[in-house]
């Protein structure tokens, strides 16, 4: 966690890595530095949001982290209606068997 803070300016993560570091965020014991780390997944993811590439699975995984986000008071503002907003839209996209298993 430490080292993401340390390298954040540099760091530059797609969708799905976002995604998988939001998600191992979510079962982990939170560590001192779980707060920070949460802030820099959901402010950029918010920016991967907007563009092409993100799946449902990658939706998924950046809610598993927010009820730990939620404890942190790490989330945004208007953060969770943007990805309800857009977990809607890519479960609209996926097939019907993809989204059972996801969700």
């Amino acid at each position: 966690g430490n080292e993401i803070l340390r390298r954040k300016d540099e760091l530059s993560l797609d969708a799905r890595e976002l995604g998988n570091l939001a998600a191992a965020f979510s079962y982990y014991h939170m560590i001192p530095c779980s707060k920070d780390v949460l802030e820099l997944i959901y402010e950029k993811y918010q920016l991967k949001a907007r563009g092409d590439g993100v799946s449902l699975e990658d939706v998924a995984d950046v809610f598993a982290s927010m009820p730990v986000g939620k404890r942190l008071d790490a989330i945004p503002s208007g953060f969770v209606e943007e990805m309800m907003q857009l977990a809607i839209e890519k479960a609209c996209e996926a097939r019907m068997v993809d989204v059972r298993e996801i969700l």
